[in-house]
């Protein structure tokens, strides 16, 4: 039975001691110390270029944003341990797979009796029609090559349970208010949240038995739980990043507990301590 971590959009900039990422360094030493994680996976967002425009208008992240985020990352003790894949926010990617090679665009790791992998899901500028902003921040896509990827380690696993991070949305998650909706149904602002070749995505990943998704992005508050699609688990939680004003925050990361024949998600609001049990499935 591994333990990993799950922590997705830390939404870091510099200069804003009171704002996101004012607890990522005191959380991921609660994720090692108190809860036993092995592994810290974060899946998107490190950093926030809210606010950062390049030349042509487009909002971006510069490095100074990842500089500041790895050393809230290594001030944990645990930088050695953890990885990252880009999120909507975490263009050009350029700057990302810069900061450190801890960034990655995929990502495989094997633990006994259960496969990791993290997959890229920043889409190409000309996915919403915007090509002159190259990997831009508004859409998610996985590319064919990556999806062939996925296939193969999939398969590769063979009888492992495979736990696969995405950024945007892998499927319309049902229960998740932002990223969910009826078959056939999606508006363009679902689909802001969700990759736009998600049914090519799923198509894969149900392939597979024994395969758990936590998915990252979207920026809701109140709901956090599990829905199975075709035996396939898709996770979704309370964003980690309270990028709200003047609220009291209420987001939460998580820690998996896998094996060959089970699994069990559970979050932890990080200002109370609260826990909450959102997968508990045997294989």
């Amino acid at each position: 039975m591994a333990r990993i971590g799950w922590l997705p959009d830390p939404h870091v900039y510099p200069g804003k001691q009171a704002g996101p990422g004012r607890r990522l360094t005191s959380d991921i030493v609660s994720l090692f110390e108190e809860y036993g994680i092995e592994r810290l996976y974060i899946n998107g967002d490190l950093a926030s270029g809210h606010g950062s425009f390049d030349d042509s208008g487009y909002e971006h992240t510069p490095p100074e944003y990842y500089d500041r985020f790895w050393k809230l990352v290594d001030d944990s003790g645990y930088g050695a341990y953890i990885v990252c894949t880009p999120g909507n926010h975490d263009v050009p990617l350029q700057h990302f797979l810069a900061s450190d090679d801890r960034a990655r665009l995929r990502y495989k790791e094997v633990h006994d009796g259960v496969t990791v992998l993290m997959m890229n899901t920043v889409g190409p500028g000309w996915v919403s029609g915007s090509p002159e902003c190259g990997y831009g921040w508004t859409n998610g896509y996985v590319p064919y090559g990556d999806l062939q990827w996925l296939d193969d380690e999939l398969s590769a696993a063979g009888d492992d349970a495979k736990v696969v991070y995405f950024h945007h949305h892998a499927w319309l998650t049902p229960g998740d208010p932002l990223a969910s909706a009826p078959t056939d149904t999606q508006s363009i602002d679902q689909l802001y949240w969700v990759c736009r070749n998600y049914r090519a995505i799923h198509d894969v990943l149900s392939s597979y038995e024994k395969v758990v998704c936590p998915q990252g992005h979207t920026a809701q508050y109140a709901a956090e739980g599990s829905s199975h699609v075709d035996g396939v688990t898709y996770l979704y939680k309370k964003h980690y990043a309270d990028i709200r004003p003047d609220t009291a925050p209420v987001t939460t990361y998580a820690y998996l507990d896998i094996g060959r024949d089970q699994c069990t998600a559970t979050t932890v609001d990080h200002s109370s301590g609260t826990e909450n049990t959102i997968l508990d499935v045997s294989f």
